[in-house]
């Protein structure tokens, strides 16, 4: 005759199963070695009107100018990344995103994006970035929320500083540093 499982002996039996399967991932996942990446590039902003343009506001506040400085604004971007501060330096991706004027004196913005590398070295990879600084700060600090590829699993930091601008063509140059675990 065969014996019946009450419920809580059949839960006790699917529990012990799926510990020791998160044991043998956790062991599995113990042998891997965190690699730190540093990477430094340069990334080129268009804000004007026209067929030059990276960065646009595509939404805000209806009565309200759509700024950077303006709060509820929506922008997004997608912008060259190179190697070096001029156009012509080789490029290694770019850097899309999109912010949002978040506080209601207009500083603060929240950005999320992804740096899209295309370059040889890192070509299909990514690192996504996440998070709320004062936008015109000098220098801006974000979350590496995560990566692809050869950045899978990245966690860490980027900085982005503000090097010039060009107001006759609404250009302006940036430099981003990466620090990463993966």
């Amino acid at each position: 005759m065969a014996t019946k499982m009450n419920f809580s002996s059949k839960f006790m039996v699917v529990l012990a199963i799926i510990m020791v399967m998160f044991s043998i991932q956790a062991k599995a996942d113990d042998n891997h070695q965190l690699k730190e990446t540093k990477l430094s590039a340069f990334f080129h902003d268009y804000s004007s009107v026209g067929p030059n343009a990276t960065d646009l506001p595509v939404v805000g506040f209806p009565g309200k100018l759509w700024r950077y400085d303006k709060f509820g604004t929506l922008y997004v971007l997608d912008d060259l990344l190179t190697e070096g501060r001029e156009l012509t330096s080789p490029k290694i991706g770019r850097i899309q995103a999109i912010a949002v004027t978040v506080s209601l004196d207009g500083l603060n913005a929240q950005v999320s994006g992804s740096l899209v590398f295309t370059n040889q070295a890192y070509d299909g990879s990514t690192i996504q970035i996440l998070g709320v600084d004062n936008q015109f700060s000098a220098i801006g600090e974000y979350g590496v929320t995560s990566g692809t590829g050869k950045f899978r699993y990245a966690t860490g930091y980027i900085t982005i500083e503000f090097l010039s601008f060009d107001s006759s063509i609404s250009y302006a140059l940036f430099r981003v540093n990466v620090t990463i675990r993966h």
